[in-house]
């Protein structure tokens, strides 16, 4: 008589990390000051430092993320 095979587990899912919202900014180098919004219904990307109040704006697509700003 033959043992029955064993099924093995699949491995865990890993998990993505999130990417940052929040980044310094480039113009007065003040950590995490610059704050970054999509809004794709418009298809406006924006990024504005809550300090110097330098902003930048452009269009997206359905594949940017904050961090492509």
């Amino acid at each position: 008589m033959g043992k029955r095979k064993s099924r093995t587990k699949p491995p865990p899912k890993k998990r993505a990390n999130k990417l940052d919202t929040v980044f310094s900014c480039p113009f007065c180098n003040h950590g995490t000051s610059v704050d970054c919004r999509i809004d794709m219904k418009n298809l406006i990307g924006e990024a504005v430092c809550r300090i110097c109040q330098e902003s930048f704006s452009t269009t997206v697509t359905s594949l940017s993320e904050p961090i492509d700003m």
